[in-house]
C-alpha cells in the first residue's frame, strides 16, 4: 500500500467520523429539545402541585371550621336533647314500675279474694 493510498484510506475514516459526528450531534440537538420540553412540564407540573397543596390546605382549613362551627355545634345539641331525653326515660321508667308493682299487687288481691270466695261457699 502506498503513502496516497493509507492518505486516502485515513481520509476516508476522517470523512466517515465526520459523518457520524453530524448524526451524533444531530441526535444530541434532539435530546436536548426533549430535556427542554421535559422540563417545561416539570416545571407545569410543580405549579400544578403547588396549586393542589394550596386547595388542600384551604379545603382542610373550611373542613376544620365547619367541625368547629357546625359540627361540634351540633354534638352539642345533640347532647343536650340526648340528657333530657334519658331523664324523661327515667321518669317514664318510674311509673312503669310502679304499674307493674300494682299490676302484681292487684293479682295477688285477685288471688286472695277468689280463695277467700272459695273458702266461703
Amino acid at each position: 500500500m502506498t503513502d496516497r493510498q493509507i492518505l486516502e484510506a485515513v481520509l476516508t475514516e476522517v470523512r466517515g467520523l465526520g459523518t457520524r459526528m453530524d448524526k451524533f450531534e444531530s441526535r444530541m440537538d434532539g435530546f436536548e429539545s426533549q430535556m427542554d420540553k421535559f422540563e417545561s412540564r416539570m416545571d407545569r407540573m410543580e405549579e400544578r402541585q403547588k396549586r393542589f397543596e394550596e386547595e388542600t390546605r384551604n379545603n382542610f382549613a373550611d373542613i376544620k371550621l365547619h367541625l368547629e362551627n357546625i359540627t361540634d355545634r351540633n354534638i352539642s345539641i345533640l347532647a343536650e336533647n340526648h340528657l333530657n331525653l334519658i331523664n324523661k326515660m327515667d321518669v317514664s321508667a318510674t311509673w312503669m314500675n310502679r304499674i307493674m308493682i300494682n299490676e302484681v299487687k292487684m293479682n295477688a288481691l285477685t288471688d286472695q279474694v277468689a280463695r277467700l270466695q272459695a273458702k266461703s261457699s
